[in-house]
């Protein structure tokens, strides 16, 4: 397993997800449903600016880290070939684990603790189950863009 390809990975992998997020912004303005970048920054400052900035910093380090782990499966399993199929799978696993974590979120964020903003809930379905399902197709293509690079990175 490389390092710096796993690092890399989460990178791209995250940009590929926060791509397709932003363009469901745009396509469906609703505001019924979730937006990730604004509910993680917006636990940190109020300007919308810097919100998007804080949101979109800490997506990449978790992506980072889940990049890391994806690759870690791939290799642990001698699977790094089939990397472009375990990194969605592994990448639903990880949308369960993100899914609990949003149930707890209220506990974490100010303003959602002090009733300004919604609470997401488990997945996200405080918001709507499109949502969910927004999310899960998010992280599917987060898995499949950083399996590519680790199947690329064993053909180098």
């Amino acid at each position: 397993m490389s390092l710096d390809l796993a690092v890399l990975g989460g990178l791209i992998g995250t940009v590929a997800a926060l791509l397709f997020l932003q363009g469901w912004e745009v396509v469906r303005p609703s505001h019924n449903e979730i937006r990730v970048v604004t509910l993680i920054g917006s636990a940190f400052t109020r300007n919308s600016f810097r919100q998007q900035l804080a949101g979109r910093a800490v997506l990449f380090v978790v992506g980072t880290f889940y990049g890391i782990f994806i690759s870690a499966v791939a290799y642990a399993f001698r699977v790094e070939h089939l990397a472009w199929l375990v990194g969605p799978i592994v990448a639903v696993l990880l949308w369960v684990l993100t899914g609990v974590t949003l149930t707890y979120f209220r506990l974490l964020h100010p303003r959602i603790r002090n009733g300004e903003m919604k609470a997401p809930g488990p997945f996200g379905l405080g918001y709507s189950r499109r949502s969910a399902a927004m999310l899960l197709i998010a992280h599917v293509i987060f898995g499949a863009a950083c399996g590519v690079v680790v199947v690329y990175s064993t053909f180098t």
